[in-house]
């Protein structure tokens, strides 16, 4: 008897592994700040210390932390069923507003988009566009 092909990629949907991943990409991200001050966190980090003045290696390590700390908040709900319910709600509302800033920021308030060519324009659209598919899973994620 075949398995149905929809069925074993469905599972991939679930809330459970979309809730992995992003804690993955979390933890991910917090490490990369860490370690080699580069990815995302590093950029936003800059950018708000263009914008608003400030330590830009605090935040790093701030914002690298927050990351981190979510990531394994969200990872440990798989397998310690002694934390509340709570510490996943904030540690995803964090993790929300954190990818709405990043958008706001990297996508949006910090481009030159006079100065974009044709090219230019593709990737712009692609980050964009895998920004809002992380976006669409966290907001999936607090339903």
């Amino acid at each position: 008897m075949a398995k149905d092909p929809k069925a074993t990629l469905g599972v991939l949907a679930s809330t459970k592994i979309q809730q992995l991943l992003i804690a993955l990409l979390f933890i991910a991200m917090g490490m990369m700040g860490f370690a080699s001050a580069s990815g995302a966190g590093s950029q936003l980090s800059r950018e708000l210390s263009n914008m608003f003045g400030g330590d830009r290696e605090l935040l790093l390590y701030i914002l690298s932390a927050l990351e981190l700390l979510c990531g394994i908040f969200l990872i440990a709900q798989f397998f310690m069923k002694g934390i509340p319910a709570k510490f996943g709600k904030l540690a995803l509302t964090i993790i929300l507003v954190f990818w709405l800033a990043l958008i706001v920021i990297l996508d949006i308030l910090t481009i030159d988009f006079g100065g974009f060519s044709g090219s230019d324009w593709f990737a712009w659209i692609e980050q964009v566009v895998l920004h809002l598919i992380v976006l669409a899973s966290i907001v999936q994620l607090q339903k």
